[in-house]
């Protein structure tokens, strides 16, 4: 019954934060965790596939993100990451959704057709 609180409620999603790349080809991603020194490690992304980030990592505690694509570095740095902390603040997910050329979008929940790799 507990489960089904949880799923029902999304209250209990222990992997909060994704990224959804929607550019042309591939990418790779990095961030860095507030309570960490060191940023996470670069991980691969495919055309139209999604990734989960680490377990428990919410958009609040992001406070840089990185996104390499074709070989252009895009840097989210705490200024740009703001806006993005408080539209997700609030609710149990964040999704990330990279759109290609530095475009970056957020949204509370995943797209429809999102496909997590």
């Amino acid at each position: 019954m507990f489960l089904a609180a949880c799923t029902a409620l999304g209250a209990c999603d222990s992997w909060p934060t994704s990224l959804d790349n929607r550019a042309a080809g591939d990418v790779r991603f990095r961030y860095h965790h507030r309570l960490y020194d060191e940023w996470s490690a670069w991980s691969p992304v495919a055309r139209s596939r999604a990734v989960r980030l680490a377990h428990e990592h919410r958009m609040r505690d992001i406070s840089e993100l990185e996104v390499t694509e074709a070989g252009l570095t895009y840097r989210y740095g705490a200024r740009a990451m703001a806006p993005v902390q408080r539209f997700c603040g609030g609710s149990s997910s964040c999704a990330l959704v990279y759109r290609g050329g530095g475009r970056l979008e957020a949204r509370t929940s995943a797209l429809p057709d999102a496909k997590v790799q």
